[in-house]
């Protein structure tokens, strides 16, 4: 069935007429004649039966239904041209995988491993988009997204990849060598973040501790914030393992007390459900599992779905 869509090429014409305010220098910049412009945005309003410009004596002024239709038609040609140019840059192969990822758990953890990705895939160009509260999966750019939580969102594929080994960390000058028993955490200050408010309470409960001041403390909503704020003698803070590897060697951070115990949350690599079978997806979250495997070794549980 034909679909109810005008040609590009008149589509084009209105665009670039609408930019510029003019049939003249739209005819310019599409290196065509006047006439050919104004007869392609005349053949567009014919099909879709309404005026979308004002004729007058100075140029062109859009109507409100030329500006409406205008806001619309302009991300839909400019995706028809990145694809256009995807396509021939990387002439049917591989191609662009866009990526939405945590702040901190990109630059601390996924970054410098990635170079080992493209070295593998330098067919394929991973783009980091503007990291969004909300990994609106909907934005139809979007192919996957690095999340912090439990692991279940509805509508998204969900396969943990590390950050469920925490650790009480504080400045080495504020407990030296560091807590005998749980409990004595309770004499310092705690420190929180705002996504993990229910971390320390779990903690403290795995540990066998009273956890009624649990939720006392500072509030930060970055693990960058949080980590610098332990160091600088805050408290203690619980920050996963993965995100504060540099300042356990170099000794900015110390463990307060040697006890493993696994958090509820950690990052996951997530996908809407439609694209679970986009190639490029399937290429980085297999080189992704495997590294995650090496780094953080997990039960076979806590990968949640799984890409056919």
């Amino acid at each position: 069935m034909r679909r109810f869509c005008p040609s590009l090429t008149d589509l084009q014409a209105f665009e670039v007429a609408a930019r510029h305010s003019s049939f003249t220098r739209a005819a310019q910049e599409l290196c065509v004649t006047q006439g050919a412009v104004s007869k392609q945005v005349k053949h567009l309003e014919e099909f879709v039966g309404i005026e979308l410009f004002l004729r007058i004596r100075q140029g062109l002024v859009l109507t409100e239904a030329g500006r409406s239709y205008l806001t619309k038609i302009q991300a839909g040609l400019g995706q028809i041209e990145a694809a256009t140019v995807e396509l021939i840059a990387h002439q049917g192969q591989g191609g662009t995988l866009n990526l939405t990822c945590m702040p901190t758990f990109g630059a601390r953890w996924l970054i410098p491993r990635l170079t080992a990705f493209m070295r593998l895939r330098p067919d394929i160009h991973v783009e980091f988009l503007p990291h969004r509260q909300g990994y609106d999966f909907s934005t139809p750019e979007l192919d996957a997204a690095v999340r912090f939580g439990e692991g279940i969102w509805p509508g998204s594929g969900a396969d943990y990849i590390v950050g469920r080994e925490i650790l009480p960390v504080c400045s080495p000058r504020l407990i030296p060598g560091g807590c005998a028993a749980p409990a004595d955490l309770l004499a310092y200050p705690l420190l929180h973040h705002t996504s993990a408010l229910e971390g320390w309470r779990d903690w403290f409960e795995q540990a066998g501790c009273d956890t009624r001041r649990s939720l006392e403390g500072a509030r930060f909503d970055q693990y960058a914030l949080l980590s610098q704020a332990a160091a600088a003698g805050f408290g203690v803070a619980l920050i996963p393992r993965c995100l504060i590897e540099d300042e356990l060697r170099d000794g900015k951070l110390a463990v307060a007390i040697q006890l493993p115990i696994r958090a509820r949350m950690g990052y996951y690599l997530c996908y809407p459900e439609q694209k679970a079978n986009l190639p490029t997806l399937q290429a980085f979250r297999a080189w992704l599992m495997e590294v995650s495997r090496a780094a953080e070794p997990q039960p076979q549980e806590d990968t949640l779905s799984d890409l056919k």
